[in-house]
């Protein structure tokens, strides 16, 4: 029984190696919000956490997909790294966590229904769009920015799948 587990583990052990050399290393960008509302409630700490929830999701999932080994560049770090947010210091940021891709994204509230999720998948070596998706989401809940969030998943899901031609 042992000698066969080991068998096992020695023909899968090349098939994940496979697997993982097919996805696409991808550094998630803190999410950035546009709040133009104009609503008097303040909502800093909502929104931080989902945006923080939003650049966490997009990572894990994109990850899920199989094409993706997505993480997260923390806010912190691209502060400490990047001050001025200057793209080609973005890049190099991006480049020395071995990313291929960087996903950028923002969103703006407009009013409290009205919400828009830009997303862009960069090329972490050119600076050239790999791919880009303007989003519209109703609501500022919890929610609807997970809805946002799993629509746009999807997407880069569908775009990367037809562009590998799989």
């Amino acid at each position: 029984m042992g000698a066969a587990g080991l068998l096992l583990t020695a023909l899968a052990s090349p098939c994940a190696h496979a697997a993982e050399a097919l996805q696409t290393s991808l550094v998630v960008l803190p999410i950035k919000l546009l709040d133009t509302s104009g609503e008097p409630t303040d909502q800093t700490a909502q929104h931080a956490e989902r945006l923080l929830r939003l650049a966490n999701g997009l990572a894990t999932n994109l990850t899920r997909s199989g094409l993706f080994r997505a993480t997260v560049l923390p806010a912190d770090n691209l502060r400490q790294d990047c001050p001025s947010e200057a793209v080609a210091c973005l890049l190099k940021a991006a480049q020395g966590r071995g990313a291929e891709l960087i996903l950028v994204g923002v969103v703006h509230k407009s009013s409290t229904l009205i919400m828009q999720l830009w997303a862009r998948l960069v090329d972490a070596r050119t600076g050239r769009d790999h791919y880009s998706r303007d989003l519209n989401f109703r609501g500022d809940t919890d929610e609807s920015w997970q809805r946002a969030e799993q629509f746009l998943i999807s997407q880069i899901h569908d775009e990367t799948v037809k562009a590998r031609g799989e």
